[in-house]
């Protein structure tokens, strides 16, 4: 007999032995049990859970000699040749080569003959999705109202392309991923019948390969045995599977908290020198850093080998969970573009530099600053350290020197463009308000009438959102109103106003080199405007 491998030789009988489905197991056995079979099932999850095998065992214990039966005896003719795929009542059906209205319109006509030695005649078809439309809508009417001695079973990993008129015609069950813990004992199971053995973390890193997958877990396992004669272990694996040593791994993440650039660039260059796998690379370290997070927040979550709780334990207090979270998008970003680039290695080196620079979620910076302001004294002193004291300098400094680099009047000239393209007829008040700048976060309007003011306070909100946006800063704004001289002191033809392109842009014409006397005294503003052209203004 030729060799079996570990996923066929293993392959559960019965119902008891699926692992990690007992919610569809459970409910099978009290439909057989109840009497309560259907005429079409629809099994659907992921690659590797058990749906093919559910579908047999189904089968089984429908036609067996016992049955229907929730416990197949697996022995008697029914039995053994649905095992084996060559009962003549169990046609298994590949969907991705039957997938056309010829071969459904031949099933078709092939139903309506009974069953030869067993109670059903079960179709079993396997990759249903890849049944085209016009194929799924001959078959729906065959698949509502079968013989009573037809049971369809369908298995898909991509539910969402069936119809949904075949959809509403069956009974549906969704397969979920195996957790490490069940394939764990399972492959410890496997290892005491075939006489192996495997330590945690050679099994951690088969589970973790395998996806959820039963299948893929065993497949791997195969290959593993296969060449080992001795214990698999952990470095064995990675070296199999072409994964980098653990070592190389805890170093670069050391590294990365550390800030150790020149570190990270040499770990790099030796792993490209020794033709590791780039992505295979940021794969692990990615998976690494998962288990660091998952380990800091909630231990018994973490799905790590005994070996390695001093490794984790050791590195949980080099991050933060806001750090974690950046590092994972980074990786993330990291290795969707490697797949594309010519050249990954450049790739990888930008953001693990990126990962080792020094990194504050706005959060903390707030709950630092709310401490910060907490413990200054009312008195004016201030009771922190020294070093924080200078922290709080340094960073107030910072603050004047980004506030000082902003011109408001320049802001503000952009803000009154931005807000008269979407208000040309209600926003001419701020055209003619002049801007005074009184301190770096500040500023102070003066408006001619009352209403004017009233315009102007109609976009305040507006206005203040769009400094915050173009500086950063909480700009607060004052408006005042200009005090009308009476005729007598000042008339119209005092001051010539010329209109220019931008906003806020006046010219007064003066006469220069006059000598004021008592008569052609001026009021003092406009004195004080014609000293800013660098004239004299006269009172004609």
């Amino acid at each position: 007999m030729s060799y079996l491998v570990f996923a066929r030789k293993f392959r559960p009988q019965n119902f008891d032995e699926v692992i990690g489905q007992e919610h569809i197991s459970q409910t099978l056995k009290n439909a057989i049990c109840e009497k309560r079979v259907a005429h079409a099932y629809l099994f659907s999850g992921p690659r590797g859970c058990g749906k093919t095998t559910m579908a047999r065992i189904l089968a089984k214990a429908l036609n067996c000699k016992n049955g229907p039966t929730i416990e197949p005896c697996g022995v008697c003719e029914n039995c053994l040749e649905i095992s084996k795929s060559s009962s003549i009542d169990v046609l298994e059906i590949d969907g991705a080569s039957n997938n056309g209205i010829d071969e459904i319109r031949a099933l078709r006509e092939n139903v309506k003959f009974s069953s030869a030695n067993s109670k059903y005649k079960i179709y079993i078809i396997d990759e249903a999705h890849q049944i085209t439309s016009q194929a799924f809508n001959a078959l729906l009417k065959t698949l509502e109202e079968p013989p009573p001695h037809v049971v369809f079973i369908m298995a898909t990993t991509e539910q969402h392309k069936i119809p949904a008129t075949i959809l509403s015609r069956c009974q549906r069950y969704r397969f979920k991923l195996i957790s490490s813990a069940e394939m764990i004992c399972a492959i410890k199971d496997i290892g005491q019948k075939e006489g192996f053995e495997i330590d945690d973390e050679a099994l951690s890193i088969l589970t973790s390969a395998s996806g959820g997958s039963m299948r893929d877990a065993l497949s791997l396992l195969d290959q593993a045995v296969s060449s080992n004669a001795g214990k698999i272990t952990g470095n064995y694996i990675r070296e199999l599977f072409g994964l980098l040593p653990k070592d190389i791994i805890v170093s670069i993440t050391d590294s990365i908290a550390k800030g150790d650039i020149q570190a990270i660039l040499k770990t790099v260059k030796e792993i490209f020198e020794q033709g590791y796998n780039i992505l295979q690379f940021a794969r692990d370290l990615r998976d690494h850093l998962r288990n660091v997070m998952i380990y800091s927040i909630n231990p018994a979550v973490a799905e790590i080998s005994s070996e390695d709780k001093k490794l984790f334990d050791i590195q949980k207090t080099s991050f933060t969970v806001s750090r974690h979270l950046r590092m994972n998008n980074l990786l993330s970003k990291a290795l969707e573009e490697m797949r594309w680039h010519d050249h990954p290695r450049i790739i990888l080196e930008m953001y693990l530099l990126k990962m080792s620079e020094p990194y504050y979620d706005v959060g903390e910076l707030i709950n630092i600053i709310s401490d910060l302001e907490k413990n200054v004294k009312v008195s004016g002193g201030s009771s922190l350290p020294f070093e924080k004291q200078s922290a709080v300098q340094s960073e107030s400094c910072v603050t004047d020197e980004v506030s000082a680099s902003v011109d408001l009047a320049i802001v503000w000239n952009e803000i009154v463009s931005e807000i008269i393209k979407k208000h040309p007829l209600t926003a001419v008040a701020l055209k003619r308000a002049s801007i005074e700048v009184k301190d770096v976060s500040s500023i102070q309007l003066t408006v001619s009438g009352q209403f004017d003011y009233d315009s102007i306070l109609e976009f305040q909100e507006q206005i203040s959102e769009l400094f915050q946006r173009k500086t950063g800063l909480n700009v607060t704004m004052g408006i005042v109103i200009e005090e009308v001289a009476s005729k007598n002191e000042i008339a119209e033809e005092d001051i010539v106003i010329k209109k220019e392109n931008s906003p806020q842009s006046f010219e007064y014409g003066v006469e220069e080199n006059c000598k004021e006397n008592a008569e052609t005294a001026v009021p003092k503003h406009i004195e004080e405007i014609a000293k800013k052209f660098g004239s004299i203004a006269k009172k004609i």
